[in-house]
């Protein structure tokens, strides 16, 4: 712009060598170095501003019901991190930029339930194929969760149906001590144990693979089906161990590094979905570093292996309904309030962790209202929705569709 301006006076001073031309300043040129600032539109999400050239752009899809997904971004796409995923983002380029979300019908299911007979005692279980699958995802929770925490929680709500919508079936159970409630290794956690590595001895792993011959003898699955698996912390941990001891096609972990002794043996395809700004104490930014390290060292050694880490993101005011059980209006009344005392700031990103908003909460739960007047599973949804915007230890849904890629192709 400016070496075209250069160009235009030099052509006027060659044309009127005569003339001596002052500057209107009732109708000043414009500083290209001022008009800087260009306009972003989401039709059907949140994320629309005006935003300088070289910013990081989150944008949202508006949210849905339990039968619908999120399909894809139209518009300006080629911009997006990614654009099939629900929540991407964007370098802002020197232009206006419009993006569309558009949504499809999710197919119809209802997670089946039943107690199945483990090593050593009845394990829930929850599952469903459809018809003509094409792989068995096993999705396994974290420390001193269970079964039912991953079918009850959001983040993985969407993977569930994500993945049955790819036609993949799921398999999800839970850890020895969780069923019993006994911490049986000492370590006041109750969760999967990697160790030992034996499919008898384990309970665990002895677990995995006695749940599954029993749905094969009942011929809703069969034994010619790839196996996956995807796990949260612990969870994560488990899944890489376990995809080893049966050698599974692929495996996920979110928010865990991987021990060194399965990292050194492993040949499955492993991806690891961290936290970008971890601050659990297994993992934190060491353990994202490791994970990075990790799946280099897999990389170095033939096996297919990818990192992403979510990334921190801006809490717009209708983010606290996106779990269908707060309201649009009651969000914007709780992004208020929590905006008002500080724990959102003029970019409308949470200044700090979830426990520094709850600490403050707690000691004087009257002075928020809005949040005080919430139901205990609305709280916990408040809660989650700035663990997720902070980007920290949290299953999250915003990289589902990189993950179900990994499945799908691992490295091709």
């Amino acid at each position: 712009m400016k070496n075209k301006l250069i160009f235009s006076f030099i052509l006027l001073l060659t044309a009127f060598p005569l003339c001596s031309c002052t500057k209107d300043k009732t109708n000043p040129e414009p500083d290209p170095h001022s008009t800087d600032s260009f306009t972003v539109v989401v039709n059907n999400g949140y994320g629309s501003g005006t935003y300088k050239t070289g910013d990081t752009v989150h944008i949202f899809s508006k949210h849905y019901s339990n039968n619908q997904l999120f399909d894809k971004w139209n518009g300006d796409a080629a911009l997006l991190n990614g654009p099939d995923e629900w929540h991407t983002w964007f370098t802002m380029p020197n232009r206006n930029v419009t993006v569309t979300g558009s949504l499809k019908n999710s197919i119809a299911y209802t997670l089946h339930y039943e107690q199945i007979m483990g090593r050593d005692r009845l394990k829930p279980v929850y599952y469903y194929f459809p018809a003509g699958h094409k792989g068995i995802v096993y999705l396994l929770h974290g420390t001193n969760g269970s079964a039912a925490s991953v079918v009850g929680g959001y983040e993985f709500q969407l993977l569930i149906k994500d993945l049955i919508n790819d036609n993949f079936g799921v398999i999800i159970t839970e850890a020895e001590e969780a069923t019993t409630g006994v911490d049986a290794n000492g370590d006041r956690k109750l969760r999967w144990a990697s160790l030992p590595a034996n499919t008898t001895t384990n309970v665990d792993y002895a677990n995995i693979r006695i749940i599954t011959d029993a749905l094969y003898s009942q011929g809703i699955t069969d034994v010619t089906k790839p196996k996956y698996s995807i796990g949260m912390s612990n969870g994560g941990f488990f899944s890489t161990a376990l995809s080893y001891m049966y050698n599974f096609k692929a495996a996920v972990s979110y928010c865990a590094q991987e021990g060194v002794a399965t990292i050194a043996s492993t040949s499955v395809p492993t991806l690891f979905c961290m936290a970008g700004n971890d601050n659990n104490e297994s993992v934190g930014q060491a353990g994202n570093a490791a994970a990075l390290s990790n799946s280099n060292s897999l990389k170095a050694r033939g096996v297919c292996s990818n990192y992403f880490a979510n990334v921190r993101s801006p809490i717009y005011s209708e983010r606290f309904a996106r779990e269908g059980d707060i309201t649009t209006a009651l969000s914007v009344s709780i992004f208020n309030e929590l905006k008002s005392k500080g724990f959102i700031d003029d970019k409308n990103y949470s200044t700090g962790y979830s426990d520094v908003f709850l600490n403050a909460y707690q000691s004087n739960p009257a002075s928020f209202p809005t949040i005080n007047g919430l139901t205990f599973s609305q709280k916990t949804s408040v809660l989650a929705e700035i663990n997720l915007s902070v980007a920290d230890h949290h299953m999250y849904s915003d990289l589902n569709r990189k993950t179900i890629k990994f499945l799908n192709t691992q490295c091709q």
